[in-house]
């Protein structure tokens, strides 16, 4: 079981989850937060704050590639995370392990409950 953790720019965000959806992955959560650019050209920042979305999704290992191949796929697409000032937002895909899930309604643990 794996927790796939995606930050992304807001502009991302339906693209991916439709691209998900494709893939037979849609259970998800996604929550708005905030990044600052990196320097862009000539290392000149505006200080501007990004508007980016997380996304956080739990997978059985099955599910894995196919899960970040998708996100991966989608984020290259969509322009490697410019952001309207010209400098880059960093957007990143994380992969982390999940030792133990509970899926509280049913009362189910372990990989069930994803």
């Amino acid at each position: 079981m794996r927790l796939v953790i995606a930050t992304l720019l807001a502009g991302q965000v339906e693209a991916v989850r439709h691209a998900l959806a494709d893939v037979h992955v849609t259970r998800l959560s996604i929550a708005d937060a905030h990044g600052y650019p990196m320097a862009g050209p000539m290392g000149a920042s505006t200080g501007a704050v990004a508007q980016l979305a997380v996304m956080e999704i739990a997978v059985n290992d099955d599910f894995l590639e196919r899960t970040v191949a998708t996100i991966a796929g989608v984020m290259n697409l969509a322009g490697r995370g410019q952001d309207t000032s010209g400098g880059t937002t960093a957007t990143g895909l994380y992969v982390l392990p999940i030792s133990e899930t509970v899926q509280i309604y049913r009362a189910v643990r372990g990989p069930e409950a994803i």
